[in-house]
């Protein structure tokens, strides 16, 4: 208010500008767009079904640009220094920097600003300072981001792209460590009950299939009774195509990604030998 950017007329313009703040309803699926919206205007918090989409009508029905906290934290370094400025840090297609958080397994946890391009593992080493115990894989880009085995590290930079071509996902890029002593198959059924908790239940593959995931790895694990391979192919390609949002659209990965890499650890939960994993 003081520096004059709030209210009527900013800075002697026709422009006109005011903000309020509305606290969160603590929903995870309250981070899609649209459940946002709707959380916002005091509905329940439901993905919408797009077209249309939230810039042509959004908020009230009014064109809404949602943009996270991370990109308006870059703004002010961007308005002292310029876009060109903020483009020459990082890669060609990934600029800028990237908030990384590394979980208690590394030395020094916490959250860094790092610049976009560097070798993940020169930020586990560099910045993590090396790991407390031992460690199998990293669970990167939040729960529905990759499960990255341990070997594919040194392949991997802090981009988008590099990300994706070896099919993971860098996202929000937390990096939440899987120690070798914890069992795939526990953290998989994990994944599975977190998605089937924060569904909103709008659509029937993330609300159904994570329920079914969670019900069939839970049988396999205490029960012994063995996952039919092709029934689980089935249930993922369901819940990536069919979904409405990213929530149970996005689980599929972390999954896909642990039967490739630890087919031999889940080839006693599958029908199928580990060669078919």
């Amino acid at each position: 208010m003081k520096a004059g950017l709030l209210g009527k007329s900013i800075l002697g313009s026709d422009f006109n500008f005011k903000f309020k703040i509305i606290k969160g309803a603590g929903a995870y699926i309250c981070g899609e767009e649209t459940a946002l919206l709707s959380s916002i205007e005091g509905q329940r918090p439901e993905v919408r079904v797009r077209p249309p989409y939230p810039t042509v009508e959004g908020l009230f029905n009014k064109p809404t640009v949602v943009n996270n906290v991370e990109t308006f934290a870059s703004l002010p370094w961007i308005s002292e220094n310029s876009g060109d400025a903020f483009s020459k840090i990082g890669t060609e297609k990934s600029t800028g920097t990237k908030l990384v958080s590394l979980d208690s397994c590394f030395n020094n946890g916490g959250i860094f600003e790092i610049e976009m391009g560097t070798p993940l593992g020169d930020i586990f080493e560099k910045f993590g300072e090396g790991h407390n115990k031992p460690v199998k894989a990293y669970h990167i880009g939040g729960p529905l981001g990759g499960l990255v085995p341990s070997q594919k590290v040194k392949d991997l930079t802090l981009d988008y792209e590099s990300f994706a071509e070896q099919n993971f996902l860098l996202g929000h890029a937390s990096v939440l460590s899987l120690p070798t002593a914890y069992p795939v198959v526990e953290y998989l059924k994990h994944l599975f009950e977190f998605t089937a908790d924060e569904s909103c239940g709008k659509c029937f593959p993330c609300r159904l299939g994570s329920t079914r995931g969670a019900e069939m790895l839970e049988k396999a694990s205490k029960e012994n009774v063995k996952i039919d391979r092709e029934l689980m192919d089935d249930l993922l390609e369901t819940l990536e195509i069919g979904s409405l949002c990213a929530l149970g659209g996005g689980l599929p990965l972390a999954i896909n990604n642990a039967l490739a890499y630890f087919g031999e650890e889940l080839e006693p939960y599958f029908t199928q030998p580990a060669s078919a994993l």
